[in-house]
């Protein structure tokens, strides 16, 4: 009977060749809007928590010392 046949497998496979390579080792520059900023307190990388688009703020903590701050947009670098 033809009623359970196999499905013919898809090819899935991904061509990145074109695709850009983002360096993940590399740390972001100190203050760029959406990356982590510097804890204020002991200095060592944030942990963004969320964002708040409607008021251009990102909420950030350390998992160092679990001190937690906001950035605003307008303290961080200017876009080009």
């Amino acid at each position: 009977m033809g009623i359970f046949n196999r499905k013919k497998r898809r090819d899935t496979t991904l061509d990145l060749r074109d695709e850009p390579v983002i360096d993940l080792t590399s740390s972001p520059p100190a203050a760029v809007w959406g990356f982590p900023t510097r804890c204020p307190e002991c200095g060592d990388y944030g942990y963004l928590d969320r964002i708040d688009v409607r008021l251009e703020v990102m909420y950030q903590h350390c998992p160092t010392c679990w001190h937690k701050w906001e950035t605003p947009r307008s303290a961080t670098v200017s876009e080009a």
